[in-house]
């Protein structure tokens, strides 16, 4: 039985896998769809204690997520609307386009977003993804993580399976690696939650990079970890240790 069920897995509540590195929710985050806004690809903005990212969608639509400190989800919700336009409003470029545009569907709302790692084996199971590892959004690693999970389960199947290992050594192999690949990001993800400073190394890397699109393609593959990760020096920007 494998549980790529998210992080209010099923499989895992069955069968009591245990949690840890536990941290409570960080942010709330809400967004919607727009049509009629002018592409510029992905935008990331951060301003103070508020995080937008904007993206166009497979349908033509404009998607804008806006995320805010968990402690100010009350006055958010007061007015859910006001506030993410406010919030949007800091960036005027991205606003007079979203203002040119019309909001296609509701907006959603995520505030329950615990932060935590789940033993993601045990006998006849196992744990992928959001199930086995939960992360906030605001660095976008969720469906990166499921697969690099998926692969990594797919690997202590294949040793299990074939004798090459035994069950729990294939499988105590798969969490190690598993915890190898993401602790370091989870960490600095929780410190992007929480709205902590950037390293002033990732502002300049990302200042020089502005302007050249390979460079800032570059950027943001290591910022999410799929490629490795040096100094601005070696060519890539964020030491992994940086949040």
């Amino acid at each position: 039985m494998i549980g790529a069920d998210g992080r209010n897995s099923g499989v895992a509540k069955r069968v009591g896998a245990t949690a840890y590195a536990e941290r409570p929710t960080l942010a709330c985050w809400y967004f919607s769809y727009w049509s009629g806004v002018r592409n510029e690809g992905l935008e990331l903005y951060r301003r103070e204690n508020r995080m937008i990212f904007g993206h166009p969608t497979n349908d033509d639509l404009f998607a804008v997520f806006v995320g805010w400190p968990i402690a100010e989800l009350p006055s958010v919700r007061r007015d859910v609307e006001a506030q993410m336009m406010a919030v949007i409003d800091t960036v005027p470029e991205l606003a007079d386009r979203v203002r040119a545009g019309q909001r296609a569907e509701r907006i959603y709302g995520a505030s329950q977003l615990p932060n935590f790692l789940r033993k993601p084996y045990g006998p006849g199971w196992a744990l992928v993804g959001d199930a086995g590892c939960h992360k906030d959004p605001v660095r976008a690693l969720g469906i990166c993580d499921a697969l690099r999970d998926a692969e990594l389960l797919a690997a202590a199947l294949t040793e299990s399976l074939s004798g090459a290992s035994s069950e729990d050594d294939a499988f105590s192999g798969y969490e190690g690696r598993r915890n190898a690949a993401t602790l370091d990001e989870y960490e600095a993800n929780i410190r992007a939650a929480l709205f902590t400073p950037l390293a002033p190394q990732i502002l300049e890397a990302r200042a020089a990079a502005r302007d050249d699109p390979h460079a800032m393609a570059q950027f943001c593959l290591a910022w999410e970890g799929r490629i490795p990760q040096r100094t601005p020096a070696a060519g890539l920007y964020e030491p992994r240790s940086s949040g």
